[in-house]
C-alpha cells in the first residue's frame, strides 16, 4: 500500500507539471484508463470521452491513472458501451513493435535495440512499397515502439484490408506454389523482388530452407492484432506507463534515442528502496547491478522503475 501511496503521489505530481496533447478529434475518440487501485490486476475503465481539454485535464490530476489510452477509433458517440452503439466513422493505421513479439530474448537494452531495427524496416516498406511518408513514432513506454500513420486516406479502411497490409509485412502464410507453379501475388513479388538484389536463381525459392531464410529475412515482427483492429486502444503520447514509469515518448531520431534517457519523467534524487528481485542494466549512462534482499539509495527514476515492475518496494 505504501508503495502504491508513492507512485500515485508521483504520477500526480507529474500530471500537475506536464500536460499531455490530446490526439486529433479527441471529442470523436473513446479514453480508457486503468486505475492504480485495483493494481497489481489490470482493470480498464473504459467508454469514457471528454468535450473539452479541461474536462479531460481535471480527470487526470483527480485520477491519477496509472496507464492513459485512446482509441485508434473515431466514433460519432465514443462513450457508449457497447461497441455497435458507438457509430464507428474510421480508424487511424497503427503498428506496434514489441518485445513480446520479437525473434530474441535477452535484457531490456538488447531487446529494444532490436525493436529499433524492426522500426526501421517498417518505415523503409511502408515508404517504398506503400508512399506512406507521414509518420510519427513513439517509444511505448515499456519494451517497444508504435508507429502511428497520420495520413487520413487510411483511416477507411477495415479490418480485412488491414489485414492484407499486415500478411504482407509479416509474409504471413504466403501459400506461394499451386501444384508447383508459383502462384502470383504481393508477396511473391515482394520475395522475387529481394532475390534480384541479392542475385539468388528463382529455383532457389522452392527449396524450403532457402524461403524461410528469406522470409526471416524480410518480414517485419509487429503485433499483428494492433494493425488489423479498427477499435484498438493505444497509449496515449507523452503519458506515463504503470508498469515503468517512463514517458510515451515521441522519437525524432531513432538511431540517437535512449528510453533510458529521453523518456525519464523522474529525476535523480536519491529514494532508498529494498530489491525484491536481482535486477541488471546498463544503459549509455547508467549501469546498475543489484540483488534481491539488499537496501540501496537509487535515482528517483530507477526506484520508481523498479517498484513500477514490482522488482522492488519501499
Amino acid at each position: 500500500m505504501v508503495v502504491k501511496q508513492y507512485l500515485i503521489k508521483k504520477f500526480n505530481d507529474f500530471y500537475k507539471k506536464n500536460k499531455l496533447r490530446l490526439p486529433k478529434d479527441y471529442k470523436s475518440r473513446e479514453f480508457a484508463f486503468v486505475p492504480f487501485e485495483f493494481l497489481p490486476d489490470f482493470v480498464m475503465k473504459r467508454h469514457m470521452s471528454f468535450t473539452s481539454e479541461e474536462s479531460f485535464w481535471d480527470y487526470i490530476v483527480s485520477e491519477t491513472p496509472a496507464h492513459i489510452y485512446y482509441s485508434s477509433a473515431y466514433y460519432e458517440r465514443p462513450y457508449e458501451e457497447k461497441m455497435e452503439e458507438k457509430g464507428w466513422i474510421g480508424a487511424d493505421l497503427i503498428f506496434d513493435i514489441d518485445a513480446d513479439h520479437l525473434p530474441i530474448r535477452g535484457s531490456i537494452e538488447k531487446v529494444l535495440e532490436v525493436a529499433k531495427s524492426e522500426v526501421k524496416k517498417l518505415l523503409k516498406i511502408l515508404s517504398t512499397d506503400f508512399g506512406i511518408k507521414d509518420v510519427e513514432v513513439y517509444f511505448s513506454g515499456g519494451r517497444g515502439y508504435h508507429i502511428h500513420v497520420l495520413d487520413e486516406d487510411f483511416r477507411n479502411l477495415g479490418s480485412a484490408e488491414r489485414r492484407e497490409i499486415v500478411d504482407y509485412l509479416t509474409l504471413n502464410n504466403p501459400k506461394i506454389f499451386d501444384k508447383g507453379k508459383l502462384i502470383e501475388s504481393n508477396v511473391v513479388n515482394r520475395i522475387r523482388r529481394y532475390m534480384d538484389k541479392k542475385g539468388i536463381p528463382e529455383r532457389e525459392i522452392k527449396k524450403e530452407s532457402v524461403l524461410k531464410s528469406i522470409i526471416d529475412k524480410l518480414k517485419v515482427y509487429i503485433d499483428a492484432p494492433v494493425t488489423a483492429d479498427v477499435k484498438r486502444l493505444i497509449r496515449m503520447p507523452g503519458s506515463l506507463h504503470g508498469k515503468t514509469g517512463l514517458r510515451v515518448e515521441k522519437v525524432e531520431d531513432l538511431d540517437k534515442f535512449d528510453p533510458f534517457k529521453d523518456a525519464l519523467a523522474f529525476g535523480e534524487d536519491k529514494v532508498k528502496v529494498r530489491i525484491l528481485k536481482k535486477f541488471k542494466i546498463r544503459t549509455k549512462n547508467y549501469e546498475f547491478n543489484l540483488s534481491a534482499g539488499e537496501s540501496v539509495e537509487l535515482p528517483e527514476f530507477m526506484a520508481i522503475y523498479l517498484l513500477c515492475r514490482g522488482f522492488a518496494t519501499i
